[in-house]
């Protein structure tokens, strides 16, 4: 039996009627370079029943054992339909951006079917200029960011030929019985403590230097979440969410934060944050609300998947929480400011302590770990999630339909309804932005704010 891992389960945890865990983007295609011009329904069925094989999680579906004795499994969905997943819609006319914005809101405002896989795709026909969409829904239990890229590449191609594999005979394994499920899962959680003795026995006689040193590094690492542990400031968007969500898209030229970076200082990611930190300073300043010395701590996922994880289904992110200045200042200033936060936090084991949590739920009890990781959605520890993924280098097309832009989504927490996630793409920083619908109702102002934000850095550095 695969079972779920600590940090996958816990987002089947976290889940209630409000709040979705759901992760998944909108992909926007020029179906001019497909075959006859056109990307329909048709073709793109064959391209991913002929790819499935390549991603089996995507026709497993979530097994829970009839006692919370251990965390869910996973198991082949003997009644896999393809068709259920892959669904198709029209955009009313003049099929422009606030069109495709109204119809992506009320999809990504729906959970997901737990009885079936965990993923839903959408093709959406009649946009303006001949363009197609597909907005895609997968569950955060099933991959994060940098695995959903590499999930991507088993379904794009880097020609406009779309390849057409010969999948193998699927032949789904059957489900265990209650009882089976039952009994594995407790001996499931009777063996990881042993486990997990025997192996910390093993590396402390056979390399006690280094054990020491790991040590020392997750204490450092702890401590250092600790002394960062305290609640955040009080936000806008620390307020208890409803079920329906908002969304808003925002491009900016990659060139752009690479120049800034350039003439200021800092990485690419450091720019991203004080670009939003500046837009937030906007936003706040729009509602009427105080500003002066004012701070927002964003949490920021940072990728812990080693090179040989990297096609390994699952989470392994942990966090970094980095205060965003967003009061009257200039635009180096917030830079630098972001900038040396970001670098004690990378200099730190912050990190480290951050994974080490993330993995004590693969000794807690099912139970307990669900209750830990709810009480911790409803901390107010974070105002907001920004999230900074690259995407593919070169050009991808799918069913030979070439890929415009790709604007994440990313969930939101009990009580903090804002995320924000940007990935680039073919020159183009894609910024996609999820919010729960009473908490941000002038959403757009924040998507207007984040181009004039980093135009504000541009200038400064003299671009």
């Amino acid at each position: 039996m695969e079972r779920l891992g600590p940090q996958d389960a816990s987002f089947l945890y976290l889940e209630t009627p409000s709040v979705h865990q759901h992760v998944g983007g909108v992909a926007v295609l020029d179906p001019s370079t497909a075959p006859n011009g056109t990307l329909n329904y048709d073709a793109l069925l064959r391209l991913i029943s002929s790819r499935l094989h390549l991603v089996p999680r995507f026709r497993q579906r979530v097994l829970f054992p009839p006692l919370p004795v251990a965390r869910p499994i996973w198991v082949d969905d003997s009644e896999f339909d393809i068709s259920f997943h892959l669904r198709r819609a029209a955009l009313p006319t003049p099929g422009g951006r606030r069109e495709l914005i109204d119809y992506v809101q009320r999809v990504i405002s729906r959970p997901l079917d737990r009885t079936k896989p965990l993923w839903e795709a959408y093709l959406i026909e009649g946009l303006e200029d001949g363009m197609v969409a597909i907005l895609t829904k997968v569950h955060h239990a099933m991959v994060d960011g940098l695995a959903a890229i590499d999930l991507a590449s088993a379904v794009f191609d880097f020609t406009p030929e779309p390849q057409i594999l010969t999948p193998p005979p699927w032949n789904p394994e059957p489900e265990p019985d209650g009882l089976d499920l039952l009994v594995d899962g407790v001996r499931d959680q009777l063996m990881h403590p042993i486990s997990g003795l025997a192996d910390l026995v093993q590396r402390t006689l056979s390399a006690p230097r280094r054990v020491a040193r790991d040590a020392a590094q997750v204490v450092g690492g702890l401590r250092q979440m600790a002394e960062g542990g305290v609640l955040a400031p009080p936000g806008p968007f620390n307020r208890k969410v409803g079920p329906n969500r908002r969304f808003a898209m925002a491009d900016e030229p990659l060139q752009t934060f690479k120049d800034v970076k350039n003439a200021l200082g800092g990485t690419v990611n450091d720019v991203v944050l004080a670009t939003v930190a500046g837009a937030l300073y906007r936003l706040l300043r729009s509602r009427h609300e105080p500003t002066r010395n004012r701070v927002l701590r964003a949490m920021v996922p940072v990728s812990v998947r080693t090179r040989d994880q990297r096609s390994a289904m699952g989470n392994r992110v942990s966090t970094i929480f980095v205060e965003l200045p967003v009061g009257p200042m200039g635009a180096k200033k917030r830079l630098t400011l972001i900038r040396e936060r970001t670098k004690s936090l990378k200099e730190s084991n912050y990190a480290v302590g951050a994974e080490f949590l993330m993995n004590i739920g693969t000794w807690a009890p099912p139970t307990i770990h669900a209750m830990a990781a709810r009480a911790a959605a409803r901390t107010r520890v974070t105002n907001l999630v920004v999230s900074n993924v690259p995407g593919p280098r070169l050009p991808m097309y799918i069913a030979g339909a070439r890929l415009l832009a790709q604007y994440p989504i990313m969930p939101i927490g009990e009580t903090m309804g804002l995320s924000i996630a940007v990935t680039s793409l073919a020159g183009t920083m894609a910024f996609g932005i999820t919010a729960d619908w009473d908490t941000l109702p002038d959403i757009e102002a924040l998507g207007e704010a984040i181009d004039d934000s980093l135009a504000e850095l541009r200038k400064t550095a003299g671009k």
